[in-house]
């Protein structure tokens, strides 16, 4: 597999852990790849309960998090990673969702959310929102319309 370079003018997320989730196939492929291109290791969940698990063995830098998804949202797994006692609570978090009107009536979507982006995402802005989360401190209560 090729690695991303400046050449190509992709993020070098190489050493950065991303939990994905997302109950689609398709999705959860396409930015897993997107993401691998880009040097990070990638640890792709197809549900929160499945995330979850991920999360009990791996710190993950950045989480890029499904909205709409069966048996719990993306804004309610990200509430409890929001509540976890340790570094977990306060991963940067990037949300995807088919259906920006209902993620954005969530009440406290800022809280679990640092930015979010309707499908079909649009990839280079995607990678630079993720490159900026990775560089600085979370920074709670801050919900970037990208």
């Amino acid at each position: 597999m090729l690695r991303a370079s400046a050449d190509f003018g992709f993020p070098d997320f190489t050493g950065s852990t991303i939990l994905l989730v997302d109950d689609h196939r398709d999705s959860l492929d396409f930015l897993g790849e997107i993401l691998r291109f880009c040097g990070a290791t990638v640890l792709a969940a197809w549900s929160t309960a499945h995330a979850r698990r991920h999360l009990r063995i791996f710190a993950p830098r950045l989480i890029v998090c499904d909205f709409q998804m069966p048996r719990e949202t993306g804004v309610e797994f990200m509430r409890w990673v929001r509540t976890q006692a340790d570094e977990r609570a306060t991963i940067p978090a990037i949300a995807v969702t088919g259906y920006a009107r209902d993620f954005l009536r969530q009440r406290d979507v800022a809280f679990a959310f640092d930015a979010y982006f309707e499908k079909p995402v649009d990839v280079p802005r995607v990678l630079a929102m993720a490159e900026v989360l990775l560089l600085k401190p979370r920074r709670r209560g801050e919900l970037k319309r990208a």
